[in-house]
């Protein structure tokens, strides 16, 4: 695989010199940039040349003066007029000055251009110019560069390759960044970190967590930025005894709970169910930003704990830190997660009235899922229509669920015509209308339905669920065939649902396919990927707390199944779902049955 690249690193090398102010806006739009571009020769910018005799000293001087105050067409207009006097070294500074102020496509047209005017770059030049050809997720540019790096004998320079391992994470192929990270020579703590936050960005969260791993063995430490990504991809994969472990190995080897650590360890803890852990770690944190606020608000907020968000954002204000959009998108989140209608309206007028801050359609969208949940659908209708953003599909969605929790099956049809115009694949968005006339009893039009996802070849997402039990994260999707070690999975699914209907459990059929007979709609229910999770946890796990976690809304009959469970087997659980967190206790949710 890392023969194939190389050729076509040096099939689009060939032609790098072609690249130009036509080849950019292939990129993204810059119509600044082109006109910049396009217009720097005829620009009548005066430059102030020095009275001294005009050199390469000279020059140097007034590169160094005018570049950081200027734009680029008067770069571009040095190169022009002076290219005579540029060399590497001025390359390099100009490409690490728009590589630092987040210029990306500027560092990429002027190391084109040195190409152009036969500039060979060295060993500093490559640094810079990967790291913006990866912010603008440019692999074929990448490439090329890649192929420089190798022909002009720099292929060992850790600092290149090291910069290469990110580019290629970032621009879609963390393969290649493996071999290439593999054959370096020499390593630093860079280096692991360029290839642990690839993996992160490409959504390679255990590959993460394996190389951390792998870094522990080696003679590198990891240091705070390492231990910051390992923490973000526990978070995700929800694996808790893994994000322990990192939290542990913090304070064995003394390193600094800086604002950067201390929030990915809050994150991490919201995120895998413990919340108390996460505000023990904000309470120690000598040094905190908006950013650090933000993560606890959220986490109290997908945690069930929304008067905690509320009050935490009323002492964050009282503080004296401001609080910004994502702020305000985390108690929106809490007043919606616990049916607070009234400090929503309040929160989202503050929002615009006392702090300035325009509202985003995420913002909308916690609004619609509020009032329309709440009962006020009209409300949440008459907000779409005024709102000053095109409608996504999250809006329409929100409004769908309230339609199925409400029985507005006219309403719910508008909503789904405008997904549909969308998102026309989306299964999700039939899902929820059939679940609607399930709600209002009308048959014949989910049966219509249905058909029509037939005709257009379109499947609901299965459900898929996980639980951590030491260390190693086990894998279950709905319906799993008994055969090797699921049979006593199956076994003490059957012996929970004997014991749960002492306790008044019976299963709740009313969303289930309507054409299946009523003793195989309870044996499609009792096979639900979570509830063959929390069979295997209670089989294999001694711990008062199992943690699941499952990539679709929990049902209404694993709800009240997980609730009798954790009061009849005396086991906390907190589930993870698509949206937040459940935790019961002693037959209890923290949702209070408003999810």
């Amino acid at each position: 695989m890392m023969k194939l690249s190389l050729n076509a690193a040096y099939r689009s090398s060939a032609n790098l010199s072609d690249f130009s102010i036509h080849e950019l806006p292939k990129l993204r739009p810059t119509t600044h940039l082109i006109k910049s571009l396009k217009n720097h020769t005829q620009s009548r910018t005066r430059m102030i040349i020095p009275h001294e005799p005009f050199n390469h000293s000279t020059f140097t001087k007034l590169l160094d003066t005018s570049l950081p105050s200027r734009g680029f067409g008067h770069s571009a207009l040095l190169f022009t007029q002076f290219g005579h006097l540029i060399d590497v070294e001025h390359c390099n500074c100009i490409i690490r000055r728009y590589t630092d102020s987040g210029k990306h496509l500027y560092s990429v047209f002027v190391y084109t251009q040195m190409h152009r005017l036969d500039i060979q770059p060295n060993n500093s030049t490559f640094p810079s110019v990967l790291k913006s050809a990866a912010q603008i997720c440019y692999g074929r540019f990448g490439e090329s560069v890649h192929c420089s790096v190798t022909k002009m004998g720099f292929g060992s320079d850790m600092y290149a390759n090291t910069s290469l391992v990110h580019m290629y994470c970032v621009c879609g192929q963390p393969s290649v960044a493996r071999m290439l990270f593999d054959e370096m020579p020499q390593r630093n703590v860079v280096s692991w970190n360029s290839l642990i936050s690839g993996y992160l960005h490409c959504g390679k969260f255990r590959e993460a967590i394996h190389v951390f791993r792998e870094m522990q063995g080696s003679e590198i430490e990891p240091g705070e930025m390492t231990v910051a990504s390992v923490l973000s991809a526990s978070a995700h994969l929800g694996a808790l005894d893994q994000g322990k472990s990192v939290h542990d190995y913090i304070i064995n080897k003394g390193l600094m709970l800086n604002v950067y650590v201390g929030t990915a360890l809050i994150d991490m803890y919201a995120k895998c169910g413990d919340i108390d852990e996460g505000e023990r770690v904000f309470e120690a944190m000598r040094a905190k930003n908006v950013q650090t606020w933000n993560v606890l608000i959220s986490g109290y907020a997908m945690n069930g704990r929304g008067e905690a968000a509320l009050l935490t954002f009323d002492r964050m204000i009282m503080e004296n830190f401001k609080p910004d959009v994502v702020t305000f998108l985390g108690v929106l989140c809490a007043c919606c997660h616990q049916g607070f209608v009234e400090e929503g309206r309040k929160l989202f007028a503050r929002m615009r009235n006392e702090f300035g801050l325009q509202p985003k359609i995420e913002h909308y969208g916690c609004m619609v899922d509020l009032l329309g949940r709440g009962g006020f659908l009209d409300e949440a209708m008459e907000m779409i229509r005024s709102m000053n953003l095109k409608p996504d599909p999250v809006i329409w969605r929100a409004l769908l669920v309230a339609c199925r929790f409400h029985g507005r099956a006219e309403l719910g049809e508008f909503a789904f015509q405008k997904l549909v115009e969308l998102e026309p694949r989306n299964a999700d968005n039939y899902v929820l209308l059939s679940n609607v006339y399930v709600h209002d009893k009308k048959w014949a039009e989910v049966g219509e339905l249905r058909k029509l996802m037939d005709r257009r070849g379109i499947r609901k997402v299965p459900g898929c669920s996980s639980i951590e039990i030491e260390n190693v994260m086990h894998v279950f999707k709905a319906s799993d065939s008994i055969g090797p070690g699921f049979v006593d999975v199956h076994n003490m699914l059957g012996e929970m649902k004997e014991k749960l209907k002492f306790a008044g459990y019976a299963a709740e059929t009313g969303m289930v396919l309507y054409d299946v007979e009523e003793e195989e709609k309870e044996h499609n229910l009792i096979y639900h990927s979570e509830k063959l999770a929390l069979a295997f946890g209670l089989l294999n796990s001694s711990s008062t707390t199992l943690r699941i976690m499952k990539n679709l809304r929990i049902c209404q009959d694993c709800h009240h199944f997980f609730k009798l469970v954790s009061a009849v087997y005396r086991r906390n659980i907190i589930v993870r779902d698509r949206y937040r967190f459940h935790h019961f206790t002693g037959g209890i949710c923290s949702c209070k049955d408003y999810w």
